[in-house]
């Protein structure tokens, strides 16, 4: 029995995302372009989407292209599960246009996790308009489990 299971199981993780059967009325569509260590995406109202790079960088699509220019690139600790890994639109974003990242500093002794809100002005971030929302605890040398999922209820 133990066998078989492990089997099926390997049979089924193994096999390629494209052998899936979508629901009827959806479509598989490629957007963007490759993106290195991708952690977390998430859709702006206007439909947009923001994709974080654990290295820091936050990238947007737009009309199904990648742009070039990042929203933003962020200094960040990237070692293990650490980087930039967090991502939410304000509620009220369409007037506000805040972003709220969630991130590991690498500029802070020790490190720490850090949850800031930035401004958006079209497709980048306003330089200097980073707000610290909060701070973590300091960071032990253990580079795994440090969350990061943002919501709005």
């Amino acid at each position: 029995m133990t066998r078989s299971l492990f089997f099926i199981c390997s049979i089924l993780l193994s096999m390629p995302a494209w052998c899936q059967t979508l629901p009827a009325n959806f479509t598989r569509e490629q957007v963007g372009g490759a993106i290195g260590s991708p952690t977390v995406m998430a859709f702006a109202p206007d439909g947009r989407i923001f994709v974080a790079q654990q290295s820091g960088a936050l990238i947007v699509i737009k009309n199904n292209v990648q742009l070039t220019t990042p929203f933003i690139t962020l200094p960040v600790s990237s070692a293990g599960e650490r980087g930039l890994i967090g991502i939410a639109f304000d509620p009220n974003f369409t007037a506000n246009n805040f972003v709220y990242l969630y991130y590991t500093t690498v500029n802070t002794v020790p490190l720490k996790n850090r949850i800031s809100r930035f401004t958006a002005n079209g497709d980048v971030a306003v330089a200097g308009s980073e707000q610290i929302v909060l701070e973590l605890d300091d960071l032990s040398s253990a580079t795994n489990h440090n969350g990061g999922a943002l919501a709005f209820g």
